[in-house]
């Protein structure tokens, strides 16, 4: 794996002559396989909207295929433990589930705050 790439992006692990990723914390994106690993004929293109480079950047903030359902989904999911965070800080709920089990209502109230 190349240094540079290393440094630059902080990954851990690997052996610079060790291009299996298996142990090098490296996501293979198209464009690392055709810029960093040098495979001939890789498309650099993203996958699922075929418009830009398949970079980690555009895979986690920018692709316009996954913006209208993974996004969402992700951000619904942290709304989610925020809301739960509050409520308990708030002492309007007494449940402590995990968060991914947390169920939000929309409206929460008790004795002292409504």
């Amino acid at each position: 794996m190349c240094q540079e790439y290393k440094d630059k992006y902080r990954v851990k692990g690997g052996d610079d002559d060790d291009d299996s990723n298996e142990n090098n914390n490296v996501v293979l994106t198209r464009n690392y396989k055709e810029y960093f690993l040098k495979q001939p004929d890789t498309d650099e293109l993203c996958r699922r909207c075929g418009k830009e480079s398949e970079t980690i950047q555009h895979i986690t903030a920018a692709c316009e295929q996954l913006a209208t359902t993974e996004y969402v989904k992700r951000q619904d999911g942290l709304a989610k433990i925020i809301h739960q965070k509050l409520a308990e800080a708030a002492e309007l709920i007494e449940d402590k589930s995990p968060y991914y089990k947390y169920t939000p209502v929309s409206v929460l109230e008790n004795e002292s705050r409504e």
